[in-house]
Parts: structure tokens; C-alpha cells; sequence
């Protein structure tokens, strides 16, 4: 049976955390397919306005076209105005019904805040999670979280080692707004298409 990592955010824009993040999930877990899905509007951000889903779908296609076990869905771009997780990945486990199993990737700081998510119960007990350990970062938090979901819910958690690498898509758009450089912090072809494109540039 294949093993399907889910990959979820806004993108906005992608960036090289995102992908390594990714890329150590599909590595450490024995992923066949990753697949990344761009937010509509994430719940946790529904005062910010983010590019367009047009946009930061291409940017993600750009970003992972050279990866043969990277995918990119629009799934969560043609649903409602607001994605929620559990929707998704309920949405993803009866495409792949008896073919795959889904796991769904985060970074730490949101595997910390999970159990404050929509539906977290069902996430947690319908689901194994795959979470990106940075050295040294919150690893008492994380480790004990781990502990209380799998004696909670029985939540199955692999941990999968990160370089201490910081970079956001708050500071890459503060950079473009500002007109510093983002290069290094996100694919070339991905700086290359917002600069041609003159995104961000009034957007913060």
C-alpha cells in the first residue's frame, strides 16, 4: 500500500523551509507521494490578504516541478472560503480509499498547537503525523506531545530531523516589499516568476 504525505498552508509565498520540510518527511518516513495543498484562506489567517490561489499555486508548481515524488492540488483553493484540515485529509483518505494510507506533515510549532484545531480529535485518532524535529527546538514541548496524543488517541508520530534553518514568508515579503534580496531563501524559478511578476511588492 502506498504511504501519501499531505503538505498544507497558505505558500505564500513557498519557500525552501516548506520544501525541505517536505523532502525529509518523504525521506524519513518512506513516503511515495508528497502533495502539497495551498489554503484558500487558513483559519488562522483570515484577517491577512494572501496572493492570489492562482498565484501561489504556480509558485508551487514552479517550486516542486523538479521532484518526481512532489504533487501539487488545488483542492482546498475550489472548496469554501475558509480550509480546514480534517476536511482535507477525510477528502484525500476516500480518493486513495484501500490504495494508500495518509499521513499528514507539520513543523513543530504547529504540532504544538493542534489540539486547538478544528476537529483535532478526529485528525489525531484517524490519522498519523509526520512532524519536522529542528535541533534543539522545543523538544521537551514536542516529545511530551507526542507521549499525550498516543496515549490520548493512539496517534502514531514520526519524528524526522530538520536543519536549524529560519525562514518565513512573513520576512520573504517584507524583503521584496523592501527590495532586499530573497534569493536562497526560496527556488530561483520561484524568485525569478515573483520579480517578473512584481508580487509582494505592495502586499506585506
Amino acid at each position: 500500500m502506498k504511504q501519501i504525505g499531505i503538505i498544507g498552508g497558505s505558500f505564500d509565498p513557498i519557500h525552501n523551509g516548506h520544501l525541505i520540510l517536505a523532502e525529509q518527511a518523504r525521506d524519513g518516513a518512506g513516503l511515495d507521494q508528497v502533495i502539497f495543498i495551498p489554503a484558500k484562506t487558513s483559519p488562522f489567517k483570515v484577517d491577512q490578504k494572501p496572493a492570489s490561489g492562482q498565484e501561489r499555486m504556480k509558485l508551487v508548481k514552479l517550486a516542486i516541478e523538479d521532484n518526481p515524488f512532489f504533487s501539487a492540488s488545488d483542492y482546498e483553493l475550489n472548496g469554501p472560503d475558509v480550509s480546514y484540515t480534517i476536511t482535507t485529509l477525510q477528502e484525500f483518505k476516500e480518493r486513495w480509499k484501500g490504495e494508500a494510507v495518509i499521513h499528514f506533515i507539520c513543523g513543530t510549532d504547529a504540532f504544538l498547537s493542534m489540539k486547538r484545531w478544528n476537529r483535532a480529535d478526529e485528525i489525531l485518532k484517524e490519522f498519523s503525523l509526520i512532524v519536522g524535529a529542528r535541533p534543539r527546538y522545543k523538544d521537551k514541548s514536542r516529545d511530551l506531545m507526542i507521549e499525550e496524543l498516543n496515549v490520548l488517541y493512539g496517534t502514531s508520530v514520526t519524528k524526522v530531523q530538520m536543519p536549524k534553518i529560519d525562514i518565513s514568508s512573513s520576512d520573504i515579503k517584507e524583503r521584496i516589499r523592501t527590495g532586499r534580496s530573497i534569493r536562497y531563501l526560496v527556488p530561483s524559478k520561484v524568485e525569478e516568476w515573483i520579480r517578473e511578476e512584481g508580487l509582494y511588492r505592495s502586499l506585506v
